[in-house]
C-alpha cells in the first residue's frame, strides 16, 4: 500500500504552514484583524494560548495527513 504524493504533499505543507504560524503567533495576534479580534475576546493571554493550540492541532493533521494516518475527504 503506497501513500498517495499529492497527500504527503499537502500534509507537509499544512504543517509546515502552521509550525510557521506557530512561531510567528504573537505577530499573528498583534497585526492582523482576526488576530486582534482573539485578543479583544479573550484577552493576550488566553488569545495566544488559544492560537497557539490551533496551531499545533494543524501540524499534528497534517503530519496524520503525510503520514497515511487519516485519509483526506
Amino acid at each position: 500500500m503506497s501513500i498517495d504524493r499529492d497527500q504527503m504533499l499537502m500534509g507537509y505543507a499544512i504543517a509546515m504552514v502552521c509550525l510557521v504560524g506557530l512561531v510567528y503567533s504573537r505577530w499573528f495576534l498583534n497585526s492582523t484583524k482576526k488576530g486582534r479580534w482573539l485578543l479583544i475576546k479573550l484577552g493576550p493571554a488566553n488569545g495566544l494560548w488559544v492560537l497557539r493550540t490551533v496551531f499545533l492541532a494543524g501540524v499534528a493533521v497534517g503530519i496524520c495527513l503525510a503520514l497515511d494516518v487519516i485519509q483526506p475527504l
